[in-house]
């Protein structure tokens, strides 16, 4: 402490010393800032370091709260927080609500998203010349866009996902996969048929684990037995089934960056059904695409009323790790349950028309 004050004394001494000298010197004000030139390079050099490093530090955290999921959790659950303490001062819930901060001038008549935009006779003439769905792989946005999103006309993509046994998250682990769809099914999805339970629609949580049971074989033990085949198809409609089911199933290569998120999805699964059964047609809305993650099944596609005296309708097989894509404004979705030995899985999004 003695030693660091004699040090400051002595600094001070020599600072008031050299403020006389410059004083009797007189030195001119061109003379006295080349003087110092070096002093000043050096207190710019050291400002500017600190700003960089300033300025790096807060991109990484920039980079952090986006990159790194639970980083991104925990900096959201802290501005909920901060916003709901501002709400006693500030009520920002108008702007929470609304879909644009600048009010429109007049209400328009657009149909929402969530609805398929009505077809018209004379729109119908965009598959007067078409017969079958063209099946391709390595496509691009601009390929969907350009060949098939703009004239409504389907499409299959031959190499969307691995084979099942190579899926990352299941492969040869059947069991996994039942354990997340019995957690699915216990979340109450909006639209659930089944053949293996009487009224599924108001079926307990039991009824709905004993079911699980009897799918528990990924394979038939009856052979082509139809007698004991089954088919389920569910609708995940909640945030957290649909978050649920982008850990399972993750998004194809050709899905748009700009494209939403899902809104819902579909499972369907089956094995063994009698094969002279009615088809199913499950209500689907918007940008449609039906993933064929396991076996195969029978799908077609009929136009819309609208169209049906221009458009015929369209059937094909969907074979493991192909993806069909098509919009519910010009077609309707329907298919078989497979009655083959192996369990069908299908794993269909919807997400909006705008794309």
């Amino acid at each position: 402490m003695v030693g660091s004050r004699k040090v400051e004394s002595d600094l001070n001494v020599s600072f008031q010393e050299l403020l006389e000298a410059i004083k009797k010197v007189n030195p001119s004000d061109s003379a006295l800032y080349d003087a110092f030139a070096p002093v000043r390079k050096r207190i710019w050099r050291r400002r500017c370091i600190r700003w960089l490093y300033g300025t790096v530090c807060l991109l990484a955290i920039c980079l952090a709260v986006y990159y790194i999921p639970w980083v991104n959790w925990h900096v959201t659950a802290i501005g909920r927080l901060i916003m709901i303490k501002l709400l006693p001062y500030w009520d920002w819930t108008p702007l929470y609500r609304d879909k644009c901060l600048i009010a429109k001038v007049k209400e328009t008549t657009a149909p929402k998203k969530y609805e398929p935009i009505a077809s018209f006779p004379d729109d119908c003439v965009v598959c007067r010349n078409f017969g079958m769905v063209p099946v391709r792989k390595n496509v691009t946005y601009e390929t969907l866009y350009r060949d098939h999103l703009m004239r409504n006309v389907p499409i299959i993509v031959s190499d969307a996902y691995l084979p099942w046994p190579e899926h990352p998250r299941y492969g040869s682990d059947w069991d996994r996969f039942l354990l997340d769809l019995e957690d699915l099914l216990l979340a109450n999805p909006c639209d659930f048929r089944t053949n293996l339970l009487f009224k599924p629609s108001a079926a307990k949580a039991p009824a709905l684990a004993r079911m699980v049971d009897l799918l528990a074989s990924n394979t038939s033990a009856y052979g082509n037995d139809t007698a004991r085949g089954w088919f389920v198809q569910l609708r995940n409609c909640g945030l957290r089934t649909v978050k649920k089911t982008r850990t399972m199933f993750e998004k194809p290569y050709f899905y748009a960056t700009h494209w939403e998120p899902p809104y819902t999805n579909w499972m369907l699964l089956s094995r063994a059904f009698h094969p002279l059964a009615p088809e199913l047609t499950p209500k689907m809305g918007g940008l449609v695409i039906a993933h064929q993650m396991r076996s195969q099944l029978n799908v077609i596609l009929r136009p819309r009323s609208e169209c049906e005296n221009s458009c015929r309708e369209l059937s094909l097989t969907l074979h493991q790790q192909q993806s069909l894509l098509f919009s519910t404004t010009l077609w309707n979705f329907s298919y078989l349950p497979s009655d083959g030995n192996e369990t069908s899985v299908t794993f269909i999004t919807e997400t909006y028309e705008l794309v």
